[in-house]
Order: C-alpha cells, then sequence, then structure tokens
C-alpha cells in the first residue's frame, strides 16, 4: 500500500515543481524585456551643454571662497574667441557677492588679461578639483538672447 500512495505522491510533487520552475522562466524571460525600457540619462545641464557649445560673448560664472573665509564670491570671464580646440577669455576686473551682477558695470566688464583653455580644460572647470583651497568652480554660462534673423 505504500508503493501505491508513493507513487501519486511523487508524481504530485514533480508537477508542482515543473508549475514553479515554468513561473520561474516567465519571470525571468519578463525581466530583460523591463531593462529595455530604462529611462535614458538625462540631457547635460545648461551650463555644461554651453561649455560645449561656446560662443564668443558667453560670460563664465566662477564661485569661489576666499582663503581664510567661508563667504561665497563670483568672478567672471568674458569668452572673446573660441578655436575647434580653445577658448579665450577676459576676466572680469573685480569679483562679486552675487552671481547675478550687473555685468555693464565698469569692475564686472572685461580686462585686458588674456587667459586661454583647452576645451577640454574648459569642461573640467564644472567638477570641484581635489586640493583646490578656493573651491572654484564654473557654476553658470551667461549667454546673451540671440534674436531671430
Amino acid at each position: 500500500m505504500q508503493k501505491t500512495l508513493f507513487a501519486p505522491l511523487l508524481g504530485a510533487l514533480l508537477l508542482c515543481g515543473a508549475c514553479q520552475s515554468s513561473s520561474d522562466s516567465k519571470q525571468a524571460a519578463q525581466e530583460p524585456a523591463a531593462a529595455e525600457t530604462e529611462v535614458p540619462p538625462p540631457p547635460p545641464s545648461e551650463p555644461k551643454f554651453r561649455v560645449d557649445n561656446p560662443l564668443v560673448g558667453d560670460v563664465y560664472v566662477v564661485r569661489f571662497q576666499p582663503q581664510g573665509t567661508t563667504n561665497t564670491r563670483y568672478f567672471f570671464y568674458h569668452l572673446y574667441r573660441v578655436t575647434p580646440d580653445s577658448a579665450y577669455l577676459h576676466p572680469a576686473r573685480k569679483e562679486a557677492a552675487d552671481p547675478a551682477a550687473d555685468l555693464t558695470q565698469p569692475d564686472f566688464q572685461a580686462s585686458d588679461k588674456i587667459i586661454g583653455y583647452t576645451r577640454a580644460e574648459l569642461s573640467g572647470l564644472l567638477q570641484p578639483q581635489a586640493g583646490d583651497a578656493l573651491k572654484t568652480q564654473l557654476v553658470n554660462v551667461r549667454r546673451a538672447v540671440q534674436s531671430e534673423k
């Protein structure tokens, strides 16, 4: 009698195991489909886009912290020349407490000094640099509104 009960019980266990295995494989088959519908990465930030696509007249706003203080200050660099691999800027004459300072004021207009950067170096300014005591970082690119022609 034990043999007659054992066979149906074994058959039922095998059947349940097959059902469970089939359900696992269906679930595994569905997982790759979910991966195919991943959300694409966000577009680059506005400053990153503008650094990657510079225009003469852009003003780079650089945040820094003067040594020995906890104050945040800003410096402006006026882009006056762009080549395929470089960009040339004129720094403003003075720093500002406000990143939205009025650039028509004499202190914030471009000086005669010239600073050249490779395009790769410009992109690097978007990230804080290890060991930079002034915590310098490019935080914005102010661009004049282009009029439609």
